[in-house]
């Protein structure tokens, strides 16, 4: 985006320069973080379903609502790809090139299992150094949900924070 603003301020006012080809990341963004339809959506509406969920889901729920996104693959999408694992392993085309993700864990570390009754315990807690790791226990209970967010999305907020 700098880059961008940079080249086009050249070329408005007259300044020679050597045009620099780049890569717009919004793609990659909304990939990843795009409300009800990237990565980490995706993945917290499989933390929140009822029932058996496991990174094999999460991974076949990735696959079916990214199928057709230029900059996503898994091995189910691309059967002759070796480099990825079945029902493991999915691949994300950065700006800089390919990373490859390992499911493995994504359900269980992206669930914030504590919830706001213990927050709120633990922030009432005469410790004050304990009082102070939990702030978001202060918060007004209808203000809270009994569903606790998760990582991802925490994880996200803080970004936009």
């Amino acid at each position: 985006l700098v880059l961008k603003q940079e080249q086009e301020e050249y070329q408005r006012e007259g300044i020679e320069w050597t045009k620099i080809d780049y890569f717009n990341n919004k793609i990659i963004c909304d990939l990843i973080e795009q409300p009800h339809k990237g990565i980490i959506a995706i993945t917290d509406e499989a933390c929140l379903s009822v029932g058996k969920v496991n990174d094999e889901v999460l991974i076949g729920a990735l696959d079916k609502s990214l199928a057709n996104h230029a900059h996503y693959s898994s091995r189910q999408l691309k059967p002759t790809d070796k480099e990825l694992k079945h029902k493991e392993d999915f691949r994300i085309t950065h700006y800089a090139g390919d990373v490859i993700y390992s499911i493995n864990g994504f359900i269980e570390k992206n669930k914030d299992t504590l919830y706001q009754d213990f927050k709120r315990m633990l922030h009432k807690s005469s410790d004050k150094n304990l009082s102070e790791m939990w702030p978001e226990g202060a918060q007004d209970i209808k203000a809270t949900t009994k569903r606790p967010l998760t990582a991802g999305t925490l994880f996200q907020r803080s970004i936009i924070d």
